[in-house]
């Protein structure tokens, strides 16, 4: 699946476009057990001011829960790849981008049902 959305969210001078995909794969991680990763990724911010970005994700469940960052360090690309989620549950992901002082803006548009499958 792979879905292109626009959003732009001000926090000084920190403007993000973002979301630009969302994809979910599995490997086999040996006896019959499989592991599952999803994949994002967005369009970059066009302020010269923006060091990187955040990644945060919440349960699904008839609407997003309470948003958490899961990566530990900024990240200076424009895709992350989330291992750490459970078979058979949904998610939602936001991103935000953060100035080279610190500032983060708002959430971009929000992914939402990004559904990990059961096996």
């Amino acid at each position: 699946m792979k879905a292109r959305c626009l959003v732009l969210s001000l926090v000084a001078t920190v403007i993000l476009i973002g979301c630009a995909g969302v994809s979910t794969s599995s490997r086999d991680i040996g006896a019959g057990a499989s592991a599952h990763t999803v994949g994002l990724s967005w369009d970059a911010s066009t302020s010269a001011e923006v060091s990187g970005y955040n990644v945060y994700r919440a349960v699904y469940n008839y609407s997003c829960g309470s948003f958490l960052k899961i990566n530990s360090v900024l990240i200076t690309s424009t895709s992350y790849t989330d291992s750490e989620v459970t078979i058979g549950a949904s998610y939602c992901y936001a991103t935000t981008a953060v100035s080279t002082s610190g500032a983060e803006s708002g959430y971009s548009n929000i992914v939402s049902s990004v559904q990990i499958p059961a096996s």
